[in-house]
Formats: C-alpha cells, structure tokens, sequence
C-alpha cells in the first residue's frame, strides 16, 4: 500500500484524505493570517514608538526598511531549508520566530532593538509564505489548486483586519507594547502545524525516492536513467529555477509578475489614506472605513481569481486582472474625483490591486519539482516582493514638488509590464501534474 502511495505521489496526484488537506489548508491560512497581523502591527502603533523613543522620520523608515530586509533573507534561507528538510518543520520554526519577535518588542528599551527585533519578525514572515503554499499545492489536486491557494491568501487579509482593530481595542487602556503581545498568539499555531500536520506525501516520496537512488549509486547498481535522475535530486535548489534557458526566462518572469502585484498594492495601500486626508479631507475615522472597504474588495478579488484560473486557466485570469487593473486605476485617479466615489470605488481598486495573489501559489508551484519547489515560491514572490518595497519611496519621490495624486496614477503604467512578461516567458500550466 506504501509503494502505492508513493508512486501516486511520484506522479504528481496527492494522495491525502480530505480531512488531511482541509486541516493542511487551515493551517496555511491561519499561518498567513498571523503574518499579516505581526508584518502589520508595527504601522498602526509607529507613531506612538516614535515619540517614546524619539525616533527620527529615517529611523522610523528604518524600522520598515529592516523587516523588508529580514524578509528577502528569510524567503531565500527557509525556503531552501523546507526543501532540504521538510515543509512542516520550516513552517512552525518561522512562525515561532516572527511570534516570538513580535512579543518581544514589548521589552525593547532602545532604537537598536527595535530595529534587530523587526528584522527577526522580516525573516519570519518572508519564509512563511511560500512554505504554506508549497504544502497547500502539494496536498490539493490539480482542479482545485488555485483555489485553495487562494485560501491561503486570504488569510493575510484577515491578519490585515486584526491588525487594523487590536490597537483601538488596546492602547487606550494598556499602551502601544501591549499590543505586541498579541504577536504571542500565533506561537500557539505553530505547536499546532507541528503537532497536528504532516509533511506532504508528494515530498516524502521525493525524498524517499533520492535515498533509495543515493543507496544504488552507492552500491554500483544504478542505471544511467536513474543517474540523470539523482544529480538532478542533488543540485542545490535554486539551481533547479535556472536549469535551462526556458526555464531561467519563466523565473523571471514570474519575478516581474510578483514584483508589479506588490508594487501595486505598496503602492496604492501606503499613500491613499495620506491622499485621501490631504486632498479630501477624510477623517482617520473614514480613512479606516476606505482600508475596510478595500480589504474586502481584495478579497472577493481573490476568491474570484481562484475560481477563475482552475476554469479558464492561469494566463486568461492574470489577462482579465492586468487589463481591469489598467483601466480601473486610470479611471480611479484620473476620472473620479470626489470623496463619495473614492471610497466606495476603492472595493473595486482592492479587488484588482491584490485579487491576483490568488494566483501565485499555483502558478509558482506548477513550473518546479518537488525538491525546489518552497524555494522556487519564497525566492521568486520574495525578491518581487523584496523589490516592490520600494514602490512607496519612488511614488514620494516622483511627488516631491508634485501631485501626490498623480505620481499614484503611474501605477496603472506596470500592469501592461506584467502582462507583457506573463505573455511572452510564463506557459499555461493549468491541470498540470506536480513533479
């Protein structure tokens, strides 16, 4: 029956019981809920932080500039460590350590502490995210997987919102620090996955299948086939994105696809509350009500999506959304220009803004083996991602002596250019059977 189990899982089927994969899905959610919550905590409690230390507008940057960093090391170094030595170990450490982080910021005394421990909750969160979609593909069969990766992805949404409601809930009666402590919560979640989840069957007969060519090479008895086979096992994985020309071509691509999402989304997220009160005057009150709206535009857009791709393929859904992206921020910026519409409009600019990460985890997952795959999903969503950080500092600078307004409406310029990459570098991969 074992032989079985791995065969099916060597050709690509998963083979877990629907309890495994509902229970493997939930736990890749509430991963990325607790990612955006700890990743998120920071902005709504950073003007308290900078009065009570005294932080310098750079230094204050700083904070964010050093969880950025902490996340492109964290993409790249669990990612190959999932690879290596399993997704559910990596999982569980790099939550526990952007929980820890996070509660720790509670006991820090200077700037410099403050600045070591973002950087440890930066590499908590980079490594997450393509560990839990590794494990949501792996576990999910091909007509579903777009959607259950979009799951996934709604479950930063989700952090986003808690984030958004502790503070209000807890400064006022216990200040800024104790907000941190929430940043405990997820620690519980870890002992959870660990506990609770096992590695993908996919990975494990991988696994299995390099030790039993490793013992046959050791005894003599390999066969040319199986040789070819196991010096691809024993590349180091991130070669495996880079092992063709072809294939270094959709790695790119699939970087500038990740890269414009979150350009995007940085973007329009960091600088519309600071338009929307300049410009139209809108209260912090109503600021938040715009933030809520979005937030569930994104996530219709994302549930959207999934559906979508698993139907219509990979490449027509990232079309319908890069094009909807284009046209909708031109008239968002460019066509509306009054407070009502702005707001409401804006379920519309989150549903395009960030319904494509539905799509990531699949469409990554789809184009690398088993033993490359978490790295293939963290370096390529984390340099994108890494990247885009940017995005904010380049629309201030564009608006220095400007228009904030019309810096942002650049935007809609890099949605053809992701479009553009998908169409020329990325195949369809929809239905395709996991390596």
């Amino acid at each position: 029956m074992n032989n079985v189990v791995s065969q099916n899982s060597l050709e690509g089927e998963p083979t877990e019981t629907r309890g495994q994969r509902i229970k493997t899905l939930a736990g890749s959610i509430l991963g990325y809920a607790a990612e955006g919550l700890d990743m998120l905590l920071l902005s709504f409690v950073l003007v308290f932080i900078i009065k009570d230390f005294s932080l310098t507008p750079v230094q204050a940057g700083n904070l964010t500039l050093a969880t950025t960093i902490g996340m492109l090391v964290g993409s790249y170094l669990f990612g190959f460590l999932a690879d290596l030595f399993g997704r559910i170990k990596m999982l569980s450490l790099t939550i526990l350590l952007f929980s820890i982080a996070t509660a720790l910021i509670y006991f820090a005394n200077d700037y410099w502490h403050l600045l070591t421990l973002r950087f440890f909750v930066g590499m908590g969160v980079g490594g997450e995210f393509g560990i839990g979609m590794a494990i949501v593909t792996e576990t999910w069969s091909k007509k579903m997987r777009a959607r259950a990766t979009s799951g996934v992805a709604f479950g930063w949404q989700l952090g986003v919102l808690c984030a958004s409601f502790l503070p209000a809930l807890i400064v006022p009666q216990f200040g800024w620090r104790a907000v941190f402590l929430f940043g405990l919560i997820p620690a519980l979640l870890a002992i959870f996955v660990r506990k609770s989840l096992s590695e993908p069957k996919m990975w494990e007969a991988k696994q299995n299948r390099k030790k039993l060519l490793l013992q046959k090479e050791r005894e003599g008895t390999i066969l040319p086939e199986e040789q070819v086979e196991l010096n691809g096992m024993k590349k180091f994985p991130l070669r495996r994105l880079f092992a063709n020309k072809k294939l270094t071509m959709t790695t790119i691509g699939l970087i500038v696809m990740s890269f414009v999402q979150n350009f995007g989304y940085y973007g329009i997220f960091t600088w519309m509350p600071t338009v929307l009160s300049e410009k139209y005057g809108f209260t912090l009150a109503k600021a938040s009500g715009w933030m809520f709206i979005s937030t569930i535009g994104m996530l219709i857009g994302i549930g959207v999506f999934g559906v979508l791709a698993d139907r219509i393929g990979r490449r027509k859904t990232f079309t319908i959304y890069y094009i909807g992206g284009t046209i909708y921020c031109i008239i968002y910026f460019f066509v509306l220009n009054d407070a009502t519409s702005l707001l409401w409009g804006s379920a519309l600019l989150g549903f395009f803004a960030n319904g494509m990460m539905g799509g990531f985890g699949a469409i990554l997952a789809e184009h690398y083996p088993s033993e490359a795959r978490s790295t293939a999903e963290n370096f390529i969503f984390g340099t994108g991602r890494g990247l885009a950080g940017f995005g904010p500092t380049v629309i201030g600078a564009i608006a220095i002596g400007g228009n904030i307004m019309g810096a942002m409406s650049l935007i809609f310029c890099i949605y053809p250019i992701g479009l553009l990459f998908m169409l020329l570098f990325v195949p369809e991969t929809k239905g395709k059977a996991l390596d």
